[in-house]
């Protein structure tokens, strides 16, 4: 039988007691705990897009026209920059490889492993991007009539999705098995789309859209609306399920937490809210900025960032992490 001597395990304590104080700090925000979640970070930063590595290590923090900056999840130290004059960037589901363009038509695929670059001309301004689930495959929007499906490997076009005729923003959003592409449409209406054949699924019934999120389950869409609603729909015939007014003259931004219990959404002139997704009631509101532009969860559910500022130049932006006080992440960053 195996057998520790006293020495041994008087050494193991202060690693045990460690580890069992780090888990009880370290808590994922619920339904149940928001009343007790606070601003943990702060700092003076110009934040446009936020987007979280595959390892979930990293997070990218990207301001209109500058390089995204790759920083340590953690510490939001800055590793590294990549690229010149972005305004949109995405990381793949396949460790090394990003997207992103500058304000103009083309969109670059990055393998920072090796240092090649595919080059694709997406047809419409300022395209928005995302990768497939596997990340063998790129969609692309941008002020159009039509989204695109494009080769992560080759930049080879795969398939076109008509969102039209009304040209506007295009916003493309896969499911989380990848069959799906929701197109939300910032002038006209959402189209849901069979990614194999690029025919349309559903028509939301409600339009002009900002940003709109998949449940992690799949289930449910989320979309922020330019009037400052929220709407949840079914992706599977694309049904209302339920829809709420905000306080907010525009929303931007729609957000699950990991796990799927929380909604968190954010614009201009409100409240950044958390709802529960089972009925939109609210859970929690939090005074903001007057323009919340970035609104995402940490991959590990324990935190909330947030960044925004004034709505006319000059503009003065904050990036926040909201979380438990006392969890890690606080005793790590304290307030700067």
């Amino acid at each position: 039988m195996f057998r520790i001597s006293l020495r041994a395990w008087l050494a193991l304590m202060p690693a045990v007691a460690a580890f069992v104080w780090w888990q009880s700090r370290h808590v994922v925000l619920t339904p149940g705990n928001l009343a007790g979640m606070s601003e943990v970070v702060s700092l003076d930063e110009d934040v446009w897009e936020i987007a979280w590595s595959p390892e979930r290590d990293r997070v990218a923090l990207l301001a209109w026209g500058r390089p995204a900056e790759i920083r340590d999840a953690l510490s939001l130290k800055t590793l590294e920059a990549v690229g010149k004059g972005l305004i949109h960037f995405a990381f793949s589901p396949e460790k090394g490889v990003v997207a992103y363009c500058k304000n103009g038509k083309v969109v670059e695929i990055l393998d920072r492993r090796t240092g090649r670059t595919v080059r694709i001309d997406a047809g419409n301004a300022q395209p928005q991007m995302a990768f497939s689930p596997d990340g063998a495959a790129l969609a692309t929007g941008g002020y159009g009539t039509t989204a695109r499906l494009w080769r992560v490997s080759d930049g080879a076009p795969l398939n076109e999705f008509e969102a039209g005729p009304m040209k506007g923003g295009l916003t493309p959003v896969f499911s989380p098995d990848g069959t799906t592409l929701a197109v939300g449409h910032r002038n006209s209406t959402t189209t849901l789309f069979d990614v194999a054949t690029a025919r349309p699924r559903a028509v939301l019934t409600k339009g002009m859209s900002q940003g709109l999120q998949f449940s992690p389950d799949g289930r449910t869409l989320a979309v922020a609306y330019v009037d400052g609603s929220i709407g949840l729909w079914d992706p599977a015939d694309g049904h209302l399920l339920r829809q709420r007014q905000t306080s907010a003259e525009e929303l931007y931004r729609v957000e699950w937490s990991p796990d799927g219990r929380i909604l968190a959404s954010a614009g201009r002139k409100g409240k950044i809210t958390l709802w529960n997704p089972a009925d939109l009631s609210t859970l929690r509101e939090i005074d903001g900025p007057e323009w919340v532009i970035g609104l995402r969860f940490s991959p590990d559910g324990r935190n909330l960032i947030t960044a925004g500022g004034a709505f006319r130049p000059p503009r003065k932006q904050t990036l926040k992490v909201w979380g438990i006080e006392g969890t890690l992440y606080t005793l790590a960053n304290r307030r700067r």
